[in-house]
This record gives C-alpha cells, sequence and structure tokens, in this order.
C-alpha cells in the first residue's frame, strides 16, 4: 500500500514537471503573467523546439501541459488523503470542479489565459480515465 501513495506522489510531481517543461521547450513564454513578477531564465529567450503547424502539435502545445497539471493535481489529492477514501473524494471533486469553472471563466476574457473547448474535453477524458484506473486498481485491490 505504501509503494502505490508513493507511486501517487511521484505521478504528481512527474506530470507537474513535464508541463512546466512543455511551456519552457515549446511555448512562446514572453506573454506569461508569472513573468512580470519573477525575471525569466535566459534559456527561455527562444522556443527552443519548433513544431510544424498541425492538431498534433497544437494539442502538445496547448493542451496537453493542462492535462499534465489537472493530473498532477489529482495525484497529489489521492497522495495526500491515500488512507481517508471519503476525504479523498470530495478533494478530488472540488478540484475538478475548480478546474472546470477556471477554463469556464477564460470566456469572458476578462480572466487570464484564453478558452479552448480542448481543454474541456481532455479534462473530461482524463478525469474519466483517472477515476476508472484508481476504481479498478486501487478500490477493488485495496479494499
Amino acid at each position: 500500500m505504501k509503494n502505490v501513495k508513493l507511486i501517487y506522489g511521484l505521478l504528481s510531481l512527474f506530470t507537474l514537471i513535464m508541463g512546466i517543461c512543455i511551456y519552457l521547450l515549446f511555448r512562446d513564454i514572453n506573454n506569461m503573467i508569472l513573468f512580470k513578477f519573477i525575471p525569466k531564465p535566459e534559456f527561455t529567450k527562444n522556443i527552443l523546439i519548433q513544431f510544424k503547424p498541425s492538431l498534433f502539435s497544437y494539442v502538445i502545445k496547448y493542451n496537453f501541459p493542462y492535462i499534465l497539471w489537472f493530473l498532477s493535481g489529482i495525484s497529489l489529492i489521492r497522495f495526500i488523503w491515500f488512507y481517508n477514501f471519503k476525504m479523498q473524494n470530495i478533494y478530488v471533486l472540488c478540484f475538478y470542479f475548480i478546474c472546470l469553472i477556471y477554463v469556464l471563466c477564460k470566456i469572458s476574457n476578462k480572466f487570464p489565459g484564453t478558452f479552448d473547448w480542448l481543454d474541456l474535453l481532455f479534462i473530461g477524458i482524463v478525469a474519466f480515465v483517472e477515476s476508472f484506473l484508481y476504481k479498478k486498481i486501487i478500490i477493488r485491490r485495496f479494499s
């Protein structure tokens, strides 16, 4: 059981770092709000890896970091409340709701970021797949 909890912690850290790496390697970060407050690292002055325009490159550059950060948040919640299934479920549902509201608030243009229907689609898919695997693998095995 401790190994599974450790896997959730490592998965949370790994997916968070991978989402950050996609931003640093593939995206132009000159307009990010974060870098108005802290200095931008020197190696991020230029986009390091260029993609040819395609649906695949669009999803990798713009949707995949959000998917990874979403999965990181879910994994972190599962790691922290690993032994308390009831609290874990409450916090995971709250996290789903907060992410949904965050994406929908971007429609108003008063919220930083751009709205993308694919973000909603992919977080829905990730939420479904993660909860399905969690119930099939973790709940059945350890209950």
